[in-house]
């Protein structure tokens, strides 16, 4: 089988699965994987479709072999992972340290304004960004703190509280400077959001054929193409 039918049998899953048609998308996306064990988008469009945790473990799983760097991969875990946690029965007094401790690792998010882990790039509530990189020298920016990198870098033309990022445009200004692999994230947001839906597919074709994700270039090329 050629890789355009196996780029074909992709689309028409995810494109099932998108429309709730979970039968559908699981016979398109085992027949994709049948083809090729390793296609990345596959698995992770299967784990949002099987029927049991453990399943989805497993899909997610298999993502991570293919690539350990798969981020929507990453949160799925650790999200089964809070799931999974057992309460225990009769929870013991926390210290006031400790109290402290888990208290320091929290923020205000800035679109939703719920508690959120700092140390996550994506507030676990809205899923909105919360910590971006610099386009121009690659700094931490905590958009509770600021849009603004000390280098001189401005991001409040694509930051709007309490709405959201304009993630096309930033998704832009990061292909711009040629850092690919946060324009294609940024990119791939956007698409979410329903719009420009054709320009987007085209644009993570150019991002991901620049960081070598040759897979993931052809589905988003024969897509904007069909």
């Amino acid at each position: 089988m050629s890789s355009v039918h196996e780029t074909h049998l992709l689309a028409e899953g995810i494109t099932a699965a998108k429309a709730g048609q979970r039968a559908a998308a699981r016979d398109f996306l085992t027949q994709v994987i049948a083809l090729n064990a390793r296609n990345e988008l596959a698995w992770l469009w299967m784990s949002a479709i099987v029927d049991t945790p453990e399943q989805r473990r497993d899909c997610l799983v298999r993502v991570l072999l293919i690539n350990p760097s798969n981020e929507a991969a990453q949160r799925g875990i650790a999200a089964l992972e809070v799931q999974n946690k057992p309460a225990p029965s009769m929870p013991e007094p926390t210290p006031i340290v400790a109290i402290a401790a888990a208290s320091s690792n929290l923020i205000q998010c800035p679109f939703c304004q719920a508690n959120t882990d700092s140390s996550k790039l994506d507030c676990q509530v809205c899923g909105e960004n919360i910590i971006l990189t610099c386009p121009s020298c690659d700094s931490t920016i905590n958009l509770w703190e600021t849009t603004r990198c000390p280098c001189g870098e401005g991001l409040r033309h694509y930051i709007f509280f309490p709405d959201g990022i304009d993630h096309e445009g930033l998704g832009q200004r990061y292909a711009l400077m040629e850092r690919w692999e946060p324009a294609a994230r940024q990119w791939d947001r956007a698409l979410k959001d329903g719009s420009h839906v054709v320009m987007l597919h085209r644009k993570l074709a150019q991002a991901y054929d620049k960081i070598g994700r040759n897979q993931e270039a052809e589905f988003h090329r024969q897509v904007a193409q069909s």
